[in-house]
């Protein structure tokens, strides 16, 4: 049995830096491991990219399924006690399996380890630091105990993940952080304050621009399901309703832009609901009567 799974998920890998990926774990210190690329229903020649990479079990699915799932489905074939999954866009540092595994090994109780990273653009230039330690006021840091634990920068102990049942592939986007708050009690999540991943940012950075709807309708899927857990006159209840005012002044900025009056002017009451003080919020409203 080898000791580590890693898991890439990938669609049309061969113009999205897979093959880069690949090789980081091929270059890493521990070479205990298995790797397993899920092809999410790639329409390109992924397979053919992967098949040609020595020990490097290829899957593929059917039909595109989304991020979570593929995951999923490599965590499904894994054979080994500790899980790690990288984005086919990300890199590791060759020191990345063995230092997140000499901390979680024997920390028994301990459900993952993650690490600091580093920002890099499309040629690899690092952009900056990015420490994975981080107390914003909103529900996705609060209920992970302020452990941004980034999905290429993670190693898991197996049986905690599949104790939790996983990736939640209902949700679009968020399904990392919904696990880590799935994972997450005093202990179970360990930080080594080291850069031991690399992200690849494009120049469109999406988080940037307006949310398309699927990503919109993920956040709520995400809000809606962890709104029991922060109640009302909590710093919890606090953080859930300044998400919802930001959620629903991002969907009549989306309605705005694509002219829809009516549905905006809804979500910016909506949003105003949550933060009744919100200039920005009370500007674009009264804008939406005009454009």
């Amino acid at each position: 049995m080898t000791k580590v799974s890693v898991v890439i998920p990938a669609y049309n890998g061969t113009s999205r830096y897979l093959e880069q990926a690949i090789r980081s774990v091929l270059a890493q210190s521990v070479t205990d491991h298995e790797i397993i690329v899920v092809d999410d229903a790639s329409t390109d020649r992924t397979d053919a990219l992967v098949q040609s990479i020595p020990r490097v079990r290829y899957v593929r699915h059917a039909s595109n399924a989304g991020q979570a799932a593929a995951r999923n489905t490599g965590a499904q074939l894994a054979q080994s006690p500790f899980l790690a999954f990288l984005d086919q866009d990300d890199l590791w540092e060759p020191g990345f399996l063995e230092q997140t595994l000499a901390l979680l090994e024997p920390a028994t109780e301990a459900a993952l380890v993650h690490c600091d990273g580093y920002q890099v653009n499309e040629r690899n230039d690092i952009l900056e630091y990015d420490a994975a330690m981080k107390h914003q006021r909103s529900i996705t840091q609060l209920l992970r105990g302020g452990h941004d634990a980034a999905t290429s920068g993670s190693l898991f102990r197996k049986s905690s993940f599949d104790a939790v049942g996983g990736y939640d592939a209902n949700l679009s986007i968020w399904e990392d952080i919904d696990l880590v708050i799935r994972l997450y009690a005093p202990g179970r999540l360990i930080h080594l304050a080291q850069p031991m991943y690399r992200h690849r940012l494009y120049g469109h950075n999406a988080s940037r621009e307006i949310p398309s709807l699927r990503a919109l309708e993920g956040r709520r899927r995400f809000l809606d399901k962890h709104a029991a857990a922060c109640r009302p006159g909590t710093p919890e209840g606090e953080a859930l309703s300044n998400d919802w005012a930001i959620y629903y002044a991002d969907l009549g900025k989306h309605h705005l832009r694509a002219q829809a009056r009516q549905e905006a002017r809804q979500a910016f009451r909506c949003a105003l609901q949550h933060q009744p003080l919100n200039v920005k919020t009370w500007s674009r409203l009264v804008r939406s009567y005009f454009v």
